[in-house]
């Protein structure tokens, strides 16, 4: 489904002539909760980038790091760490240099540590913003293969601006019941039926606490043996 043939059925639902200039804000709230909901392969992105001071910028369409690694001496690994985790690791270290071996994110930076004693290309792996749709992106992954979840998404928040509550609970049952098809489908084209290994979550946020306690323990064990 295109951007303008969304418009075109989000219209015909409401059947109201008044709200054509409020279309374009419900689509926009429908991209705002799609980009915190959402983790699918469809989002992964991968971009290098050259480290070679304390902070790096973040990509524009930046959401969440799935993996950011050194694309030398056999790419190594940086782990992301909070910021409280690498002032420690700095204290401990008399804020030495030298290849980073952790990051935090801060101020749509990445901040490493130690800092980087000179330039280390990464390869950074990580979910991306959904592409908006406006006259000139006029589809993307989600319009094209899942066109029910803007359609649903921006009834629900019409039906929000018009204040029509039983449209409101449709829509949103409707809305969450295509995103979970949507995550059902993800999952059986990434992994199949061939696998018997547990996998973590890719939609929504629940998979970083499956890691959580591992990288804090690697930190912790770094900062015992200084």
């Amino acid at each position: 489904m295109t951007y303008s043939e969304l418009k075109t059925r989000i219209a015909s639902y409401l059947n109201r002539s008044d709200l054509t200039s409020e279309l374009d804000g419900f689509i926009d709230q429908t991209e705002a909760e799609l980009n915190r909901m959402l983790r699918t392969a469809d989002m992964v992105k991968r971009a290098t980038a050259t480290a070679e001071l304390q902070y790096l910028s973040l990509p524009t369409d930046w959401l969440e790091a799935i993996n950011v690694e050194i694309a030398s001496n056999n790419f190594q690994p940086v782990l992301q760490q909070s910021i409280e985790s690498l002032d420690m690791y700095r204290a401990a270290n008399d804020n030495q240099t030298g290849q980073p071996i952790y990051f935090a994110l801060v101020d749509n930076t990445m901040e490493f540590a130690p800092s980087p004693d000179k330039s280390y290309t990464l390869q950074l792996t990580y979910y991306a913003r959904l592409a908006s749709l406006s006259d000139s992106n006029t589809t993307n992954f989600v319009s094209n293969n899942h066109p029910d979840v803007y359609l649903y998404g921006a009834l629900k928040h019409a039906s929000i601006f018009l204040m029509e509550d039983d449209r409101v609970a449709l829509f949103s049952n409707l809305f969450d019941k295509a995103l979970e098809e949507m995550r059902m489908e993800q999952e059986y084209r990434e992994f199949g039926k061939g696998s018997l290994i547990q996998r973590r979550r890719t939609y929504g946020k629940a998979k970083k606490k499956y890691i959580l306690h591992e990288l804090r323990g690697n930190l912790w064990q770094d900062l015992q043996t200084i």
